[in-house]
């Protein structure tokens, strides 16, 4: 079954670029039963990621963008008449988030405090009280989103609630924005169902959690907390639900401090955390693959460094790009040698690292030509 997921993630990593860490995120959820928190802009494909999830599984999927306005009825389904007649107080749930197995809410913190503790019943206990009556739902994962961090203790409860958030922001590489603009809508030509999906989740709860990733997580806790980074015991303990399902996914039998690394998405508080959180559980249970990430981050870096000097001068353009690529070749060369001691999942962060600052030296490489040809007509 982990191969079906792996056919997924690859066919879904393919159709939206530049997602993987959030595709992987999101899948290892699913299989975990958890929820996600997508932070960032409109316009950066996050209810279309969803969607295409939603779709993969056969399952039902709904969404909503709230404000301070929304009420009960138009996310909990609206009031039986005819039961309100015989002096009963029923909703009719029928296509609302009471019925459906993916839900997408954006703008999850701007609506108001009735329809937020009516949200939070619902994703926690997975039951929702309809006319006195408590009926199971069988939402799997819900996904929320947001331009912003929450702000009053009141939202708290909600954030929390979230165990993986990712930020996201625009497309950096042309390349990926060209792919972007020429594909139609993203729609996954991989196809599972909603009895594979529960197969799988059970596969996954069984994965063995062994004591060394137990103490690797309370190093990890520890150290999080020297550095003034604090989560629930329940957001910890919670986390071993989705350390399973990472070392599912890669086809293993039992996890290794190497799988805490999905943690890096599941600890911080705000985004500007992520880069320490990351330092932190690199250093504790992967360290090949958080020097791969940081030379990433810097390979991305310089090639964002690069395109805004596009529009400039030319000349420095070029001479900014050209420089950009002798520097990804040393990238490359660090990223080799990492990769002969890496472990396994090491070698597929490296692997990964190697294949995006590729395109990116391509792009570069296309960039000094070109502009080196112009200046050669003249």
């Amino acid at each position: 079954m982990n191969q079906q997921l792996q056919l997924l993630h690859a066919d879904l990593s393919g159709r939206f670029p530049e997602r993987k860490d959030v595709i992987s995120g999101a899948l290892c959820a699913v299989l975990a039963a958890e929820h996600v928190l997508l932070l960032g802009p409109p316009g950066t494909a996050k209810s279309a990621l969803v969607r295409a999830i939603a779709q993969a599984f056969g399952g039902s999927y709904w969404e909503i963008l709230l404000n301070k306005f929304t009420t009960n009825d138009e996310v909990f389904g609206p009031i039986s008449l005819m039961a309100l007649e015989q002096d009963r107080f029923i909703r009719i749930t029928t296509g609302r988030l009471p019925e459906c197995h993916f839900g997408f809410v954006d703008e999850v913190f701007k609506s108001n405090s009735a329809v937020l503790n009516s949200l939070l019943a619902l994703i926690n206990e997975r039951i929702f009280h309809n006319g006195g009556s408590p009926a199971p739902a069988p939402l799997i994962s819900l996904f929320g989103a947001s331009n912003e961090l929450p702000e009053g203790k009141e939202l708290e409860a909600l954030f929390d609630r979230f165990l993986l958030r990712f930020d996201i922001g625009y497309l950096l590489q042309p390349s990926n924005l060209r792919t972007v603009l020429l594909a139609p809508d993203p729609v996954t030509t991989v196809k599972l169902t909603m009895a594979d999906l529960k197969k799988a989740q059970g596969e996954a709860a069984k994965v063995k959690v062994t004591d060394d990733t137990v103490d690797a997580l309370i190093s990890i806790r520890d150290a999080c907390r020297a550095e003034g980074i604090i989560a629930s015991d329940r957001r910890w303990k919670k986390s071993l639900k989705i350390v399973q399902s990472w070392a599912y996914m890669a086809g293993e039998k039992q996890t290794t401090p190497e799988d805490l690394a999905i943690l890096v998405d599941s600890l911080w508080r705000e985004p500007k955390e992520r880069a320490k959180v990351a330092r932190l559980v690199g250093k504790l249970c992967d360290p090949s693959s958080a020097q791969a990430a940081e030379i990433l981050d810097a390979a991305r870096e310089t090639a964002q460094k690069v395109s805004g000097l596009a529009s400039g001068d030319r000349k420095s353009y070029i001479a900014q790009a050209a420089q950009s690529i002798g520097e990804f070749d040393s990238m490359q060369k660090k990223l080799t040698e990492l990769a002969r001691s890496g472990g396994r999942r090491a070698k597929t962060v490296i692997a990964d690292a190697q294949t995006e600052i590729q395109q990116m030296h391509a792009e570069l490489a296309r960039a000094v030509s070109a502009g080196l040809g112009l200046r050669a007509l003249r």
